[in-house]
């Protein structure tokens, strides 16, 4: 009899906890085991790449297959937020294992300085290291400035070619001779935010 009520009594000592639980979730903002709130983000820039659908097929006209020397496509993005001074896109593919490094991977093209009010980048951007409208372009993987087009060995696979759109609170004001990595440092602290467009190449 003893042992029956001491089990009873714990069953209630322990359902009583289970609701002191849930209730305290539920005060701090959860929904009983439902996700609560995550961080407030900024709004993402949202690019379209002329040619392909993000995480679709690169055409052929702006990749190895035709030649060398092709043409980047034309990009647009949306506004970036209030104070953004101006852009930095780069294009590169983190598919490749470089001398075994888990960070470094191949840069086919970087531009920054690109005007806060500009929303696109024409096709075919000249491959020199300074243009017209202050924005300067650093060496690619090929040790030029500009547009290096995708070229992934042949039967390695598709490679997911990654171009990164950002808006930032200033210009960096960086000679065109500047690294990626310098770049990216000098980049820091001044991102209001962020967009990303895949795009997709083989070859047999």
């Amino acid at each position: 009899m003893r042992v029956t009520r001491f089990l009873m009594a714990l069953t209630l000592l322990v359902a009583a906890g289970t609701g002191a639980m849930i209730a305290q979730d539920k005060g701090k903002g959860g929904k009983g085991g439902g996700k609560g709130k995550g961080p407030n983000l900024p709004p993402m820039v949202k690019m379209t790449i002329t040619g392909f659908a993000d995480g679709g097929k690169i055409p052929a006209a702006n990749t190895c297959a035709a030649g060398q020397g092709v043409p980047s496509p034309a990009i647009s993005w949306s506004a970036g937020p209030a104070g953004t001074q101006s852009y930095a896109l780069i294009l590169h593919d983190p598919d490749p294992v470089l001398q075994g490094s888990a960070t470094n991977d191949v840069l086919h093209w970087a531009i920054f300085d690109i005007p806060g009010d500009a929303t696109s980048l024409q096709a075919g951007v000249p491959n020199q290291a300074e243009l017209p409208n202050g924005a300067k372009q650093p060496n690619n993987i090929a040790g030029q400035p500009g547009y290096f087009g995708p070229c992934p060995p042949a039967g390695h696979g598709d490679h997911h070619y990654t171009f990164e759109i950002y808006a930032l609170s200033a210009k960096l004001g960086l000679p065109a001779t500047t690294s990626r990595q310098d770049l990216m440092n000098a980049m820091n602290g001044k991102v209001l935010s962020k967009g990303v467009y895949i795009g997709m190449f083989g070859q047999q």
